[in-house]
């Protein structure tokens, strides 16, 4: 929610007028009180005011109402009060005189006792050290009563005829270093203040945190200043830094086989292309036809050996194109001849012109029904691809990736747009690159895809990629095959690190277990930093925007995939779904099955268990049944958005509507000694109803909402009288019905909301 001027005034306990005046003398454009104040605006008035703190000239205001400044000079001065003015001035001067003649004194005071304090101790000392050189040597005695007098005198311990004075304490401002981010009981320790005045001076930036939460190094320093100190910050070591540093390569560059990446929208093709190539049936393994996760394989072609890519194409997996278009050197788009354009395609599109790719596009299906290579063409032109046939620089092959027409041809260019790159890298040295995707297998293990980018890797590797660390224990080809060691361009399986890493993250491999575990940890704080701030962040930012308004529905949810990368499109597909009546909250997400912990979780937090292509262990199991916890097990990414769709409009309130039942017109009112006052009515429109609530209206304005305690008609009580007949209404508690006025029968009905 938006903070005002005039809602800021109020936190301050100042008028907005003041308010205004002030921002405007600071060079903000606020004119009224309605005008926003952001965050930004608060920092540059607490800057300005600062500024102006040391500055200002301080004034006195008389009772006539002349402000007179320290300097002498009135804010109103006229001829009749500057005698007034000269009084007080002088009388400021004799003050200000009166004053230093004090401090001047209460200095000499203070000289004067630490001297007598010196001596007082330089004499004792004295004096006992002549009772030292005079004992005897046996009287151990009156050696240790000299020695204990003398630590009492040091510690300050004084018979009450000694004087004893006490230093006046002083504000003394330090220089505090702040670092990237920083707990708020942290940083009141590093200034010896109480965590409630940091509290409060964050309160005055905007900014709402309790003693345990994170603060970022700009707020630290903008509250250490405030408080009177001087904020630096400070640059930590940055581990990241020094491991890019460790990447040298001594070997020349040599050629390596290009990257391909496999786009397009759904169904149109392209794990079909693919299978082409490689000669398998790679389709028929997915849910539904649809590919769930990115899968890299290394194809032998009479171009040479080629790497490719295969991407989701359907919206969810939009993070999951990304990242593939990010990894690649050259990307194949699938459209379809008979289907065109659509979303994903242009998606697809924007994600290979923002990495800078070269672009090769595939017109699939040319052998259907319906097919129009040309308008297709058409309006990838109209998306500035132009075709090389048309004069521009975008190679366009139509193919049926199904009968394999074209695809040499495709092939062909690939390996010429690969010759035009020049793609080079470096075969000696630490491996580094891309993890493409990773999965937790219940024999195996963390099982990763690792794209290869520079250097070789090899079995017994230590490798670091994000927090996860661990030295390598098998390598795999893409056809499942055990190799010892894979160069630049190379797509493998690698088993060995300790947890599953995050589909995108680059690995590297270091010298040792030391460096690892440095680097390894140093991420995993970062990290956990890194959320403790977003969480604050996202708590504030729901506090503000719900202040004042109906809280949002929450639909708490566990999510547990197969692989990294489905589990990432998942999280982005299910926070899409958020509107302004309900939201999902991703209470914990991961790779695996589903475990004892992950049902004792959603126990504790009231959440929903989603599993893709993963299953509950018998532990899981166990709590979910015993605690009726909703788990819902899923292959297709349509169906869990589904499922979760109908979950959230499950919370929402029903909307109650109403609807006018029937419409009655009082022609002559009655009384009778049974019911009181009765209308003899006229049913105008509709339906009345006995057992429905009523209205009476005067003039159309509503002035009365109840319910009948009876209906009549020719003395008989009836249930319902319908339209155009006459009838008796009673109104129960209602005794001011009059002739003219209306009597409304509506009807309430509950109606689900969607999503």
């Amino acid at each position: 929610m938006a903070i005002t001027v005039k809602d800021f005034a109020k936190t301050l306990k100042i008028s907005d007028k003041a308010l205004l005046e002030r921002m405007q003398n600071a060079g903000l454009s606020h004119a009224k009180g309605s005008d926003e104040v952001t965050p930004s605006d608060k920092q540059a008035l607490l800057k300005f005011l600062k500024g102006n703190k040391s500055s200002q000239p301080k004034s006195v205001t008389s009772e006539s109402g002349v402000t007179v400044t320290s300097k002498g000079k009135s804010s109103s001065a006229t001829s009749s009060n500057k005698s007034y003015s000269d009084n007080i001035e002088a009388k400021r001067a004799a003050a200000s005189e009166q004053l230093k003649e004090q401090q001047t004194k209460r200095e000499e005071q203070l000289k004067a006792a630490t001297k007598l304090k010196q001596e007082q101790k330089n004499k004792f000392k004295k004096k006992n050290l002549e009772k030292l050189n005079d004992r005897p040597v046996d009287v151990k005695d009156q050696l240790s009563s000299a020695v204990n007098a003398y630590k009492r005198k040091e510690k300050g311990i004084y018979d009450e005829t000694e004087h004893q004075f006490e230093a006046p304490k002083e504000f003394i401002k330090k220089d505090i270093e702040v670092p990237d981010t920083i707990q708020v009981g942290e940083l009141a320790k590093l200034m010896a203040v109480k965590s409630n005045l940091v509290v409060k001076n964050l309160m005055g930036l905007g900014v709402v945190a309790t003693l345990n939460d994170f603060i970022d190094q700009e707020t630290a320093i903008l509250v250490v200043e405030e408080i009177g100190h001087n904020g630096i910050a400070v640059e930590e070591e940055n581990l990241e830094e020094d491991l890019a540093n460790l990447i040298q390569y001594k070997d020349k560059p040599k050629t390596r086989p290009a990257v391909i990446t496999v786009m397009g929208h759904v169904d149109h093709g392209k794990t079909t292309l693919l299978d082409f190539i490689r000669k398998t049936k790679v389709v028929e393994d997915e849910a539904g036809g649809i590919t769930q996760h990115i899968g890299a394989y290394e194809v032998e072609t009479p171009k040479g050996k080629l790497t490719f890519i295969d991407t989701p194409g359907h919206a969810a997996f939009s993070s999951m194109r990304a990242r593939g278009a990010n990894t690649t050197d050259i990307v194949i788009l699938v459209v379809a001849a008979n289907d065109g354009i659509k979303p994903q395609t242009e998606e697809a599109i924007n994600h290979a012109k923002a990495a800078g790719v070269s672009i090769v596009v595939a017109i699939n299906k040319i052998d259907l029904e319906g097919a129009d290579p040309d308008k297709v063409k058409g309006d990838l032109a109209a998306q500035d691809l132009t075709p090389e046939d048309w004069g521009g620089n975008i190679q366009m092959v139509p193919i049926s990736a199904l009968k394999g027409d074209g695809v040499d041809d495709l092939l062909e260019r690939i390996a010429l747009e690969a010759e035009i790159l020049e793609l080079e890298a470096h075969y000696e040295g630490a491996a580094q690159g891309v993890v493409i995707e990773s999965e937790l297998d219940k024999f195996r293990g963390s099982v990763s895809t690792f794209l290869i980018q520079n250097g070789t890797l090899k079995v017994g590797d230590l490798v670091v990629s994000g927090n996860t660390m661990g030295k390598i224990k098998s390598i795999l080809d893409s056809e499942g095959n055990k190799i010892k060691e894979a160069g630049p361009s190379a797509a493998v399986q690698v088993l060995g690190l300790n947890s599953v890493p995050t589909a995108g993250d680059h690995f590297q491999v270091v010298k040792n277990d030391k460096q690892a575990r440095e680097i390894s940890e140093y991420r995993a704080t970062k990290e956990k930093e890194k959320k403790l701030l977003k969480q604050k962040d996202e708590s504030v930012g729901d506090l503000f925007e719900n202040l004042g308004q109906e809280a949002k529905k929450v639909l708490n949810v566990i999510v547990k995939t197969d692989v990294a990368g489905t589990c990432e499109a998942i999280i982005a597909a299910l926070n899409d779904l958020n509107n302004e009546k309900a939201k999902v909250k991703i209470v914990s997400s991961g790779v695996g099955g589903i475990s004892e912990s992950d049902a004792n979780l959603a126990v504790a937090v009231e959440s929903i268990i989603l599993g893709f292509n993963v299953r509950a262990d018998n532990a899981a199991k166990k709590i979910i049944e015993d605690e009726l916890i909703s788990l819902s097990y899923h292959s297709i990414i349509y169906e869990l958005l589904d499922d979760v769709k109908a979950r959230m409009s499950g919370l929402l309130d029903p909307i109650i509507k109403e609807e006018i039942v029937g419409t009655a017109e009082v022609l002559e009112v009655f009384n009778s000694p049974k019911f009181g006052q009765v209308a003899g009515c006229n049913v105008v429109e509709g339906n009345v109803l006995r057992n429905k609530p009523v209205r009476v209206l005067r003039d159309e304005i509503v002035i009365f909402e109840g319910e009948l305690n009876s209906l009549r008609r020719f003395k008989e009580d009836v249930n319902e009288v319908k339209n155009g007949n006459e009838c008796g209404m009673g109104i129960k508690n209602y005794k001011d019905i009059k002739p003219g006025d209306k009597i409304e029968v509506f009807d309430r009905k509950e109606e689900a909301q969607q999503i």
